[in-house]
């Protein structure tokens, strides 16, 4: 954007003239924002305002105790959040200032409106999800009649179909290992390459889908849409996707014999043509979603279609989706819906704690030493998003909690340089759909682990895969990572269009 002009005026030539840009004013509010402010609560810590970094490094800590004991739970977060927060408690000056101060850090619009989008989202991909419509996409790669390369290159297409529709990356490596892994063995796909195509398929929906819970938060803390999000994402979905599939082609075949009948038999277990109008909703958001409509109203929409069409088909029923039973209200949008509470529950008391950072001064001293060391430019900004949500990555294994994490922090840095907020979401949602897919206490590789263990025990022969088995061909999370690198590098996608 051109700052000086020739010949120069001597006075603005209209009232607009004289207001400022966007980019001005979101570099004028951070600054303030990093500044002593009266309208701005504040906190002090015995020792300085680097105590106030406790809640967030007890939680990081016990997070990390978790992923060692094989059990980063959302409810286990919860508990460590709430430690961090009580024991920060102690070095508060005002322990009565600092509890009405979390009690207001808790009304943060960014916590919000992720938690309702979750709400939303949580109850529509449950109604998908139990509608009948991967055991329709089961039915349509069944009939293509897909072996070897071929059939594990359809799987990673499905598998991203699917999980883009539901908005779940974990729900889509269940759902598909238990059917689609033991019938690919038969039909002589490469067992990882296999593994590789269902968590690829899973993470590239995970990347997309608008209803995610990883493209919500990214929008959320970025203060910009999930629709234009979405959009300005496509740029580096689809080249990573592209690549992914011709490696899957290439390298997703064995040396094994092909055993159709029994693959038959395996996918006609769970395959049904009935569940396919199901994909309808899922396109209704995604176009509505896309198109610039509200994403309250696109979920609101596809809920309602998915209600029309269900009862239709015959998949479900209305008292399916939302029903008493038994003195309880049950159905697959309540399961949704309260399937998100944990998450969003996690989300206030994380908010809590980064807004205890920012209280204290704290998160201002560490913004300016950013600013004066590797983030003093555009690029050395996004290396620094980059590197801090990788970092968040690695230790709390959940991509959406590290996403929550440093996503205020990533909008400060963004705002500061005058960085679409589309951008910076990109960056964020991108490295946390990469290689945290692949990590070996990852919920992706857990949750695959244990499903083959389970299909291991109906057909003794279709192998459990090891971290090392599987993780090399993870091909769109190993692709996505280095793809934002040069992104970064080279400016690719740093500007809207």
């Amino acid at each position: 954007m051109a700052i000086f002009s020739w010949p120069p005026a001597t006075f603005p030539l209209s009232w607009a003239a004289m207001q400022p840009t966007r980019e001005e004013r979101e570099h004028s509010s951070d600054v303030e924002s990093l500044q002593e402010s009266p309208n701005v609560s504040r906190i002090e810590f015995r020792g300085g305002p680097i105590l106030s970094t406790l809640p967030l490094l007890v939680f990081v800590l016990i997070t990390l105790g978790l992923v060692v004991g094989g059990a980063p739970r959302t409810e286990g977060m919860i508990i460590a959040a709430m430690v961090g927060i009580s024991l920060g408690m102690l070095f508060a000056r005002g322990v009565a200032a600092y509890n009405e101060l979390i009690f207001g850090l808790m009304a943060n619009r960014i916590a919000t409106v992720a938690v309702v989008c979750w709400l939303w989202a949580g109850a529509f991909s449950g109604i998908l999800a139990d509608s009948g419509l991967v055991e329709a996409i089961v039915w349509l790669g069944w009939k293509l009649q897909l072996n070897g390369a071929l059939f594990t290159t359809g799987v990673f297409l499905s598998a991203a179909l699917f999980a883009v529709s539901v908005g779940t990356g974990l729900g889509t490596i269940v759902g598909f290992t238990a059917v689609l892994y033991p019938a690919g063995i038969a039909l002589g796909a490469h067992p990882g390459a296999l593994m590789g195509a269902i968590i690829s398929g899973a993470a590239l929906g995970d990347n997309l889908a608008p209803i995610s819970d990883t493209t919500i938060v990214s929008a959320a803390t970025q203060d910009t849409d999930v629709g234009s999000v979405v959009r300005s994402r496509l740029k580096y979905v689809l080249i990573a996707a592209g690549i992914a599939t011709l490696m899957f082609y290439f390298l997703g075949g064995s040396n094994q014999a092909v055993d159709t009948a029994r693959a038959d038999a395996l996918l006609a277990e769970r395959a049904d043509p009935r569940g396919l109008p199901m994909l309808i909703p899922g396109v209704v958001v995604f176009v509505v979603a896309l198109s610039g409509g509200h994403f309250l109203g696109a979920l609101t929409a596809g809920i309602v279609v998915a209600l029309i069409i269900g009862p239709t088909i015959g998949t479900f029923g209305l008292s399916d989706a939302f029903g008493i039973a038994d003195g309880q209200v049950v159905g697959s949008a309540v399961q949704g819906a309260m399937g998100m509470v944990p998450t969003a529950v996690l989300t206030l008391l994380l908010v809590s704690s980064l807004g205890l950072m920012e209280a204290s001064g704290f998160l201002g001293k560490l913004l300016e030493w950013l600013h004066r060391s590797w983030a003093r430019s555009v690029r050395g900004a996004e290396a620094a998003i980059v590197a801090l949500i990788s970092f968040a990555n690695l230790c709390v294994s959940v991509n959406t909690v590290a996403m929550i994490t440093i996503g205020p922090l990533a909008n400060k840095l963004r705002k500061r340089h005058g960085i679409e907020p589309n951008r910076s979401a990109n960056l964020l949602d991108t490295v946390s759909c990469s290689f945290p897919y692949g990590l070996p206490y990852s919920a992706s590789i857990t949750a695959a682990i244990s499903i083959q263990h389970s299909v291991h025990e109906r057909f003794p022969d279709v192998p459990v895969l090891t971290w090392s088995d599987q993780a090399p061909f993870i091909f769109y999370g190993m692709l996505l990572f280095p793809l934002m690198i040069v992104a970064v590098i080279t400016g690719y996608g740093r500007r809207a269009g």
